[in-house]
């Protein structure tokens, strides 16, 4: 059974756990209600099954997580260490609200995909499914998928999250991701920024979202502002379509060369 996430007070932190640091959490007006609650820039479940992990990725200078940047030196970091996906996945693709052609949502995320799988001798990923019922899971109510889907988000600023399932505690070699979903965020226009540079350019936040998938951490580091996993987009940005240094040596550490 997983639990819910708590929500809590503005500006608290809590631990949560070996390799993801603090839990930085922000306000959000939640519609049709309009109450506002707090959301955490990444947060974590504990159960005695599967927990999640929510993985925000922000508009660029939009916000920024306090505490200990992710990265240092090396620009890569793990969601937790040694957690990886522990089969060859299908991946379920709705294009639904997209603004995009459905065609064209579908083979943004194989390429993106292929992107991570052929940077490792290891499989990572399988089919590619277009199903207009894919969808971003409840927390507590995973349904052993891993989708891509298009959806409003409660926070400002957001440009796409990517929520985990797995077991992200004890030792190393126990952990590791059963599933993830994928929510690009309607609040922006969607499709080829190297066709249209006022677009969110969706192979981009797709690469960088299914680097979380493998098990990848954000990285916050300004030195590090080059690679994939840099955890700020923009308008017309195009440059996380492909991979760097960093970025292939955080997957050839989980899944080998």
């Amino acid at each position: 059974m997983i639990k819910k996430f708590a929500l809590f007070v503005l500006g608290s932190l809590i631990s949560s756990g070996a390799g993801l640091g603090a839990v930085v959490l922000f306000p959000a007006s939640v519609t049709p209600s309009g109450a506002t609650v707090i959301v955490p820039q990444t947060a974590i479940e504990r159960s005695p099954a599967l927990d999640y992990v929510d993985i925000i990725h922000y508009k660029k200078d939009f916000a920024r997580p306090s505490g200990p940047s992710k990265g240092g030196p090396s620009c890569y970091g793990f969601i937790s260490k040694g957690a990886k996906l522990k089969a060859i996945e299908d991946i379920y693709v709705n294009g639904v609200n997209s603004g995009m052609q459905d065609s064209d949502v579908l083979n943004g995320t194989v390429t993106s995909a292929n992107t991570w799988d052929s940077e490792t001798a290891a499989n990572i990923f399988n089919s590619y499914v277009p199903d207009s019922d894919a969808n971003f899971d409840d927390g507590a109510s995973p349904d052993g998928r891993n989708e891509v889907s298009f959806g409003s988000y409660p926070q400002e600023g957001v440009i796409a999250v990517t929520r985990i399932w797995g077991i992200f505690y004890g030792p190393p070699s126990g952990r590791y991701i059963d599933q993830f979903d994928i929510l690009f965020n309607t609040a922006y226009s969607w499709g080829d920024a190297a066709d249209n540079a006022g677009l969110m350019d969706f192979q981009n936040i797709a690469t960088h979202e299914l680097g979380h998938g493998v098990g990848l951490a954000d990285i916050y580091d300004s030195g590090c502002g080059t690679v994939t996993m840099y955890g700020y987009s923009n308008y017309g940005e195009t440059q996380k379509r492909t991979l760097e240094l960093p970025d292939i040596k955080g997957l050839e550490t989980l899944y080998g060369t």
